[in-house]
This record gives structure tokens, sequence and C-alpha cells, in this order.
């Protein structure tokens, strides 16, 4: 699509969807549980404390100024100088993002697990793919589009790593898989190991510390948890959790001027 208008109407729409769905999940909520209710219905060791979903919150925040500056844009001569060109980059992506964040809550709140899975890994898809296509950590057009577009979407695609691990780990709870015999401490450290290893491949090839920050967050949210269960296997998981939230926290170091400066 080639009229940056008309993405903008979409996107202030998709975004007002999934603001009022989001909100309908918690306050109704959708099927008569909270998201935060399903997710104690399939226990697993990767589920964060409640706490960590705060970032939803910093993730709706961000991306309400990336609407309302596309808004304003609609309005003003000289800002739209400045905004159409990345509305025209982003393109679709944001409006199918919305979509797919609406039909994943309608999954899981109507326990419809394997799809949940198949609408999660749709979404991060799509965010990955919206991410290169925008040059995330590579290259940018004007400030204003690195820490509206490139900064948000970044932590939006890092937390939806995680949540699709999450995610896949309750469908297979929920369909009772036995992890052909190995144990819930090695398939959990070994998903902390593979989404640290992703994040690490990230930050260093994509510059992208916003990413690793969500992933960060994560792994802090689970060892949280992990705490306050407190026992012989969630203690033994903390341990493995601080090492990859330091190793990630190194890499960010070394990469911030990289981040800061292209």
């Amino acid at each position: 699509m080639k009229n940056p208008k008309l993405l903008i109407i979409i996107n202030l729409v998709a975004f007002i969807a999934v603001l009022v769905m989001n909100t309908l999940a918690n306050s109704l909520p959708l099927n008569g549980h909270t998201p935060g209710q399903l997710s104690d219905m399939y226990p697993n060791l990767f589920v964060p404390a409640g706490v960590t979903f705060a970032i939803w919150g910093i993730i709706y925040s961000w991306l309400l100024v990336f609407v309302s500056m596309q808004v304003v844009a609609l309005f003003s001569t000289s800002a739209s100088e400045k905004v159409f060109p990345w509305v025209l980059r982003v393109g679709n992506y944001f409006a199918i993002s919305s979509f797919l964040n609406i039909a994943w809550l309608f999954a899981w709140h109507w326990r419809l697990m394997g799809l949940s899975v198949f609408v999660m890994l749709c979404l991060l898809v799509t965010l990955l793919r919206m991410s290169i296509w925008i040059g995330v950590g590579k290259s940018k057009y004007n400030k204003q589009e690195k820490w509206l577009v490139h900064a948000p979407f970044s932590v939006y695609l890092g937390w939806i790593s995680i949540a699709t691990i999450a995610n896949i780990t309750a469908f297979l709870v929920s369909i009772n898989w036995q992890g052909w015999g190995i144990s819930a401490f090695n398939w959990t450290t070994t998903m902390i190991v593979i989404g640290t290893l992703i994040a690490l491949f990230v930050i260093r090839n994509r510059n992208n510390i916003f990413y690793g920050a969500a992933v960060i967050w994560a792994l802090i949210g689970i060892s949280i948890k992990r705490e306050a269960i407190a026992d012989p296997i969630s203690i033994a998981i903390i341990p493995v959790t601080t090492a990859c939230i330091i190793l990630l926290v190194i890499t960010i170091g070394f990469r911030l001027n990289k981040w800061l400066s292209y």
C-alpha cells in the first residue's frame, strides 16, 4: 500500500482494537478467565512471575506514541515529511500484527492451545519480517523513526520471542506431553539457553539492544517465579537464568554505542 494517510487510519483503528480487546480480556474477562488465570492452568517451570507482564504497559504506551505521531502527521505538513516515509516502510505489518494479537487472545481465552501456538508463531514471524524489512539496528532515516518504530517494535519482538516459547510449553502441558522422558528441569533450562542464544545473535548481528532488554526482563520474571515457588527444581533453575542475564547484559553493554550511533 502506497497511501500513507490510509495506512495511518488503518494503524489507528488496529491499535484501538488491540487496546479494547486486551482491556476486555482482563476486565470482563473473556470467556470467564483472565490471561494470568489461564496461564496458571498450565503450570510449568518456564512461566514468569505475574509482575513481568507489566511489560505490555511499556509496549502499548510506546505504540500509543507511535500511532499518535502518525495522527499528528495527518494535520501537519512538517510532521508528515518525517512520518510518512517510515509509515510507508512499516506498511501493513503493524495492522497484521494487531490482528494476530487479537486472534491470539480469542484462541487463548477459549483454550484452543494448538491454534494459540499457530497464531503466536504467525505474530512472531510478522514482527521478525518487519524488523528486518525496516532495518532495525542497521539503518534509519531519522531519529524519530529510530525511537518511535525501531525501539518499541524491538521490545515487542523480544517479548513475543519468549512468549512463543512459553505458549508452546503451555500447549505441551495441555496435551500431557511427557517430554520423551527428559526431566522438566532439563527441558526448561534448554529453552532458557535457546532463548538466550537467539537474543545474543540478535544483539550481536542487529545491534538490537531493546530486543535483548525484553529477553532479560522475561528471564528476571522466570527467576522471580522460581524463587517464589522455592522447591528444589525451581531453586536450581535460578543460577541458569542469572548466568544468562549477566551474559546478555554484558553483550548489550558492548553493543550500546552501535545502537546509539547508527
